[in-house]
This record gives C-alpha cells, structure tokens and sequence, in this order.
C-alpha cells in the first residue's frame, strides 16, 4: 500500500479547495444550481461543487496546464461534452483544458500504450517464473487459511483436506492466461491470470500436522519487469486439488517433491557433520533417529518431527543446556571471576614473602621496646575539714563552671 501511496504521489497532484471556491460551493448548493441538486425537501452537493470550483480555479491560475478530471459521477459533472447551466457559464473558455474520463480504465488507455499479444504473454511467463516472482506468490499464499479446509492432493495420491500450511510453501508457475501489458515511462506494467501448483507441509483443523499437500491457486495478478517490487496480488480464488490426469502438472509435481527430499537430505547432512560441541551432542543423539529416515518419501518432514522431536523436542533442550553450561564456564563474568582470584592470590603471596615478613617483624620489636607515656587527665582531691574546705571546694567549683574551654583554671580559693 505505501508502494503504491508513493507511486501515486509522484503521478498525481492534490489541488487544495481554498476559501473562495469552498464559499462559492455552498451558495451553489444553497441555490441548488449543478453541480448541486435538490434531493426531496433539501439541497445538497456542496462537496461536489467545491471539486468543480478547484478545478476551474487551477486551471485559471495555471494556463499551461491540463486537467484530466476522473468521475463517474456523470448526472451531476455531466460526460464532458456539454455541461447544464451555470457549469457551462463556469468553465467556459477552459473547455479545451478540460477531459473528463469516466474511470481508471480510461486512465489507462490515455495515458498508456497497450502491449499484447504472444510477445507480451512471452515476457510475462519469463517474469512469472523467475525466483523472485514465485518467492513472492510463496509468501502471499503463506496467508492462505480457513475454517472449512481446502481440497488438497496428499501423499500417495489420495485427497487430503488441510485448513493452513505449516510453513512457506514451494511455488511453481503452472500456467499464464489474460496477459495485457502496458507502457508506462519506460516500464511494461502487466496484468494476468497465473495459475500455481503450491507444495508444501500442511496442517488439519487442530493445527496438528497432515503430511505435504499438493494444490493449485489462481491470482490475478500485476507486475513489472523494471521497478524492483514484487508482484502485487489483485484477486485469487481458493486453491484446489490439481488434476493427475495433466502430464505437465505431475511432472511440476514431481520436480517440487524431488527439490524438498533433496533440501531434507542437505539438513541431515548438516546436522550429521556438526563441528561445535554442542552440535556433536546433538548430532551424536540424532544419528541413529536421522539413519531410519526414508529420504525417498515424502514423510520425511513429519517423521523429522514426530520420531525426533526437530521442532521442539528433549534433544533440542539439550543442546540449549550444553550451551548455556557453555556460556557459563567460559562468560565474562566468570573469566573477570578468575583474574580476581589471579590477584588476590598474587598479593597473598607478596604480603608473605621473606623480606616483608622480617620488616613486619623489625616494626613490631620497635613499637615494643618504645616507652609507654601515661598523660592522665586532672583529677579534683577535696580537702577534709569544717566550712571553708566546703566554702573553698564551692569557689572552685564556680571558677570551674565560669571558665571556658580555653580559660586556664584557677587556683582553688582560701578562706
């Protein structure tokens, strides 16, 4: 959508409504004169008229310009070759800069030229069947699902109902019908109907799953060989069993088998020639399940996941214990853990070594043998006796409490 937002943007101009063609818009309509009409008790088409006056004012303000207006609203714009009153007052003198085209069909044959024919049908089926193009369909009808099934040729030829695919399907390009191409810019845009045989592993109604599946799906499609985008799905149908009797489809069919067995036999190889630990932990437990596999079935992905639990099983937790087991022995933390350890065990060894222990030792002799000062603080000795030794102790109890914390004290007072 964005694709085409932008793709739009560069071709088409937005003509704003200013203020004076939205004024004369609405006395339009409240006079009920085309573009606006009376509709049972009231008028409307103010709207309509504010389209027609913003383009009467871009035509006015622009000259050089032309005006392609795109409406199939024809009873109220008229087709283009006459207009009723007052439009035909309104646009008079612009009428040669004005085409009106009825819809985006005629957009195409304007402003296009068309390229049919067997050439473009050739071009289109060698675009279609290019990687890209069936990578893309492959995505879209991953989206493919429903609550009532879809008819399916399974395994062994038998019909086989599936609601979704398990995973993106194998596409290959069945047939190409209603090519029209046109040419735009530079660039041949096709339109056509592609047929598809899809191939792919499916699922049942409770999501379990229900062996590789077989259908064809027809889309209409559009395309271009030169913008670098992918396809861009117009329509498609339900996809349905393709028909055994067509030689060329079971040999589609056969090819697309051939290329999944030959993708599940690449896997196993992969995981029997593990190189990392964990991988030979896992393939060692796999071997003997992936030695019983029959790569010459088309059960090879159900028996991968049901026989050795590859989607989801123990084996898996197990490789994901080993290498977090892995991860922990040899993280960061643990190897900032053991340089810490390095150095403590480093200062251990220098705090003990011989010559700082004789140090340690020379330090504690000295402070021994140093002498042991005793500064004891002053201690008040009351004298024995009748009042003046209470009388004295009271003076020099006031001295005390007068003094600050600088203030020397003084001597006790005699009676």
């Amino acid at each position: 959508m964005d694709h085409w937002r932008d793709a739009y943007g560069e071709i088409f101009e937005v003509i704003e409504t200013s203020g004076a063609a939205l004024r004369r818009a609405y006395q339009r309509e409240a006079m009920a004169l085309p573009p606006a009409k009376t509709v049972k008790d009231h008028a409307e088409g103010g709207r309509d008229a504010a389209i027609w006056f913003s383009i009467l004012e871009f035509l006015k303000e622009n000259p050089d310009q032309h005006v392609y207006f795109v409406t199939n609203n024809t009873s109220d714009f008229g087709d283009g070759s006459s207009y009723r009153y007052p439009m035909n007052e309104d646009v008079r003198g612009l009428e040669d800069r004005l085409t009106m085209l009825k819809n985006f069909d005629q957009v195409v044959s304007e402003f296009t030229k068309e390229v049919s024919g067997k050439e473009a049908e050739d071009a289109a089926a060698q675009l279609l069947a290019s990687s890209a193009v069936r990578d893309g369909v492959a995505e879209a009808a991953l989206g493919l699902s429903t609550l009532n099934g879809y008819d399916g040729l399974g395994e062994g030829g038998s019909a086989e109902r599936w609601f979704a695919w398990s995973g993106t399907p194998d596409v290959e390009l069945l047939a190409v019908t209603g090519v029209t191409g046109h040419a735009l810019e530079g660039d041949v845009w096709y339109t056509a109907t592609a047929k598809w045989l899809l191939y792919g592993l499916a699922v049942d109604e409770v999501e379990s799953i229900a062996g590789y599946v077989a259908c064809v799906w027809e889309t209409k499609i559009l395309f271009s060989a030169g913008d670098g985008m992918g396809p861009t799905l117009l329509t498609s149908g339900e996809p349905v069993p393709p028909d055994t009797g067509d030689e060329p489809c079971m040999k589609l069919l056969h090819g697309l088998k051939k290329r999944v067995t030959d993708l599940a036999a690449a896997a196993k190889r992969n995981v029997l020639a593990a190189r990392t630990p964990a991988e030979q932990l896992v393939s060692n437990r796999l071997a003997a399940t992936l030695a019983g596999l029959d790569l010459s079935s088309a059960q090879l992905a159900r028996q991968a996941v049901e026989q050795a639990g590859l989607v989801n099983g123990p084996l898996q937790h197990l490789a994901r214990q080993a290498a977090e087991h892995q991860r922990l022995v040899n993280g960061p933390v643990q190897q900032l853990a053991r340089r810490m350890a390095a150095d403590q065990t480093a200062l251990y060894e220098a705090i003990n070594a011989p010559g700082v222990r004789l140090a340690q030792q020379v330090a504690a002799r000295m402070a021994a043998a140093m002498p042991q000062l005793d500064i004891p603080g002053y201690t008040h000795q009351p004298r024995s006796g009748g009042d003046e030794a209470h009388r004295g102790d009271a003076e020099q109890t006031g001295q005390k409490k007068a003094s600050g914390p600088d203030t020397p004290e003084s001597e006790p007072g005699r009676g």
